[in-house]
């Protein structure tokens, strides 16, 4: 899916988009866009365990976009803001930020990636091969390693990530979890001054920042309709 920098930048979009004056903590609200890949961080931490906390468990990435599939998953995103996003809740910015997280990688699902999977196959590739799955992390890190340095953030996205500490999201991720992924996010792509990028081979720079904007703009309105889900915003 797509990379934690281009989570980030999708929820910098959002906030310039819908104004600062909609969010309590906004600093929350970008720990929680990276917050699902956090699982990353648990020792010995599975396949099964990235699904639970992307709410797709029994759900294969080829079938993610049958109808069935697509509306237990809608399912599963309605009843997290129902159960957990409340009025008064000091961490429903970050929840938020989790759903815009979950939300982005469905519209990347329906997009970005069935294009890579068409320039694959034209290289007579499958999407179960070492070969996609390693051609796929080498564009995602490339370009996240040039939006970090060059994408115009709002405000200093790192700085915010680390003005909140200690947050967690009962039965799917520890606290140390999300805070050891925000540590390895920002010291592999904000603080690595040497890491040279060079030119993805199949999903472009430009189709990202494309992305970016249309993810931005389609989640705002998922989430501010009352129609699928409960109104965030």
């Amino acid at each position: 899916m797509p990379g934690a920098i281009t989570h980030i930048a999708i929820a910098d979009k959002i906030i310039e988009l819908l104004g600062d004056e909609k969010f309590d903590n906004i600093s929350l609200f970008y720990c929680g866009s990276i917050g699902p890949d956090a699982i990353h961080a648990r020792p010995g931490f599975s396949r099964k365990d990235k699904k639970k906390t992307h709410l797709r468990e029994g759900i294969r990435d080829a079938e993610f976009l049958t109808d069935e599939n697509q509306e237990l998953f809608h399912k599963r995103v309605s009843d997290f803001i129902d159960k957990r996003i409340y009025k008064g809740n000091k961490y429903n910015d970050f929840l938020k930020g989790y759903v815009v997280h979950l939300l982005s990688d469905e519209l990347f699902m329906k997009t970005v990636r069935l294009e890579y999977i068409k320039a694959m196959n034209g290289e007579e590739t499958t999407e179960h091969g070492k070969e996609f799955f390693d051609g796929f992390m080498f564009d995602m890190d490339d370009i996240d390693y040039r939006l970090a340095r060059e994408y115009p953030f709002s405000r200093n996205v790192r700085e915010e990530l680390y003005t909140e500490w200690g947050y967690s999201v009962d039965g799917l991720l520890a606290h140390e979890e999300l805070s050891g992924s925000k540590w390895f996010v920002c010291n592999k792509f904000f603080d690595n001054k040497n890491q040279e990028y060079k030119t993805p081979k199949y999903i472009t720079y430009q189709r990202m920042l494309e992305f970016i904007e249309e993810s931005s703009m389609n989640i705002v309105v998922q989430l501010s309709d009352d129609r699928l889900y409960k109104s965030l915003f």
